[in-house]
């Protein structure tokens, strides 16, 4: 755990997995190929984990269960070419057992939920309904000339919540309940839509444009109950979330190729969520009644667009290329891929003003990384010998984590400190910084205090700037007397970005450095 007193989570969870898992394909026609196959999985969770604050036991907050759900799952499906068109119609059968008691008890039972509990009680509890769901597949795939076609994929698909959401009962130091699972909760549904073009190009390359829709719906959420005496406060798991995901894609790809070959695809996408129902259920119908008048909790969240890239490329060279060695080409065999990530900056809200009407109102830094995976093989007889190396953000970005704060405070020292666009949402003094900027390493803090006017202030620090709102002067205070900051200094502290107050857990700012795993592999033909 970050700040305050360290080493309060612990795990000491068991979990294991049983599958049994069968699948059969068979060409019944020469237009038709048969699918079909199952799954039954059977689950062993020993849940044993939270935190244990022995200074400050009002933070403490564990669970300790023992469970053994159950799912399954069914699948057929027909492959259908004739002519060029190719369709796949199947249809998919999901299986859920929690296998498992649940209490019943009202949601403000306070011999339950309050710090009244007694482990030696017994409450009413009755048990967890399965669940099975039926999910439609289909794809078509139209040739419209030689080198192009056109497809269409639509289907419903079915995800089960984590099991410990689905099973977490926590409480806290006092025995209260803190957190409550739904071993019925629902399968979360996703119907998605896709239609796009492909076209081949000179052979090598295929060129493609699609555009999509996903509508998803009973996703996971959390709903918090409150007593009328306050001895009662939880939050319980629901399906009241929703999410609508719509873009388009566009992708070229060569997938053959003595030297190289590769893709690079673009996307872009919106997503609009927001939850059915309440987010707080109140016993006092007076409190209800006002949380109810606050409508925000139904807003749907409408973020701006986030586009992002990706671009794999892999540079390779025949085996037989270049001087031998030993009867082994020295160039030849060698295999390079990048695999390079861009997404641009989301939007997030810094509203210290507490304007009702702003969301999503700054911007984070765009994310870039890249990859590069290195291998080498060489014959030995019946043996192989390969060298490979795998090196993760090759260019050693780095990239501020936003998880080194000390505390709130801390968080807001270092917010103030951005030069963000101007809104009325803050007071911080106009630029062009975005959530993530962080200050040039090996460079010392400079302090930019914003103030109206700088003769106002009593006690002027000598190792501060002062950023005069009202003439829009950079001044600092030298030698008993005020005078406008050198412009040589002042551009250099703008540029190294000196002004921005870091989180003070330094060690967690940057969390992915370069990283390089070296390796042999050995592999042996015994035929």
């Amino acid at each position: 755990m970050f700040g305050g007193h360290t080493s309060t989570a612990r795990d000491a969870s068991e979990v294991s997995s049983t599958t049994l898992k069968a699948d059969l394909t068979s060409q019944v026609h020469q237009a038709h190929q048969f699918k079909t196959g199952l799954e039954f999985v059977y689950n062993e969770l020993q849940l044993d984990y939270g935190t244990v604050n022995l200074v400050f036991p009002e933070s403490n907050n564990y669970v300790k269960e023992r469970h053994t759900p159950m799912r399954g799952a069914f699948y057929v499906q027909d492959k259908i070419e004739t002519k060029g068109f190719i369709a796949h119609l199947g249809l998919r059968l999901d299986y859920n057992n929690p296998h498992k008691e649940w209490i019943a008890a009202n949601p403000f039972d306070k011999l339950f939920y309050s710090s009244r509990y007694d482990p030696a009680t017994d409450f009413t509890s009755k048990k967890a309904k399965s669940e099975l769901t039926f999910s439609p597949r289909l794809t078509i795939s139209h040739p419209i000339t030689v080198s192009s076609k056109l497809f269409f994929n639509y289907g419903h698909f079915k995800q089960l919540p984590t099991y410990e959401q689905i099973f977490r009962l926590s409480r806290g130091a006092f025995k209260q309940v803190l957190n409550i699972g739904n071993p019925e909760l629902a399968f979360a549904k996703t119907i998605s839509y896709e239609l796009g073009y492909d076209h081949a190009l000179f052979e090598k390359y295929l060129l493609q444009v699609a555009a999509f829709y996903h509508d998803i719906t009973d996703q996971q959420d959390m709903t918090t109950f409150i007593s009328a005496d306050g001895s009662i406060q939880y939050a319980r798991a629901n399906n009241n979330s929703y999410e609508d995901i719509r873009g388009f894609e566009l992708g070229l790809r060569k997938s053959r190729g003595r030297w190289f070959n590769g893709f690079a695809n673009y996307t872009f996408q919106v997503t609009t969520s927001g939850r059915f129902g309440r987010a707080q259920i109140w016993e006092d119908p007076s409190e209800q009644r006002r949380y109810d008048r606050r409508t925000s909790n139904l807003y749907q969240v409408r973020p701006r667009p986030q586009p992002y890239a990706r671009a794999n490329v892999t540079l390779s060279t025949p085996n037989d290329f270049g001087p031998e060695f030993l009867g082994t080409p020295l160039l030849g065999g060698w295999s390079a891929n990048l695999l390079g990530d861009w997404r641009a900056g989301f939007n997030s809200t810094w509203n210290p003003n507490n304007i009702a009407s702003i969301n999503q109102n700054v911007k984070n830094k765009d994310f870039y990384n890249v990859v590069l995976r290195l291998t080498k093989s060489f014959g030995l007889g019946k043996a192989k010998l390969t060298f490979l190396a795998d090196v993760n953000n090759l260019l050693n970005t780095k990239r501020l984590s936003l998880v080194g704060f000390y505390d709130f405070n801390d968080f807001q020292d270092y917010f103030n400190s951005l030069r963000l666009p101007a809104s009325r949402a803050y007071n911080n003094i106009a630029g062009n910084d975005k959530v993530g900027d962080y200050r040039k390493e090996g460079v010392a803090y400079q302090p930019i205090v914003q103030v109206g006017l700088v003769s106002d202030i009593q006690n002027p620090n000598v190792n501060a700037i002062y950023y005069e709102r009202t003439s829009g002067r950079y001044i600092n205070y030298l030698n008993d007397t005020w005078s406008e900051v050198e412009s040589g200094r002042l551009n250099k502290v703008l540029k190294d970005k000196a002004y921005i107050d870091m989180p003070n857990q330094a060690s967690f700012n940057f969390l992915s450095p370069r990283d390089v795993f070296v390796g042999l592999r050995m592999s042996f033909d015994l035929e």
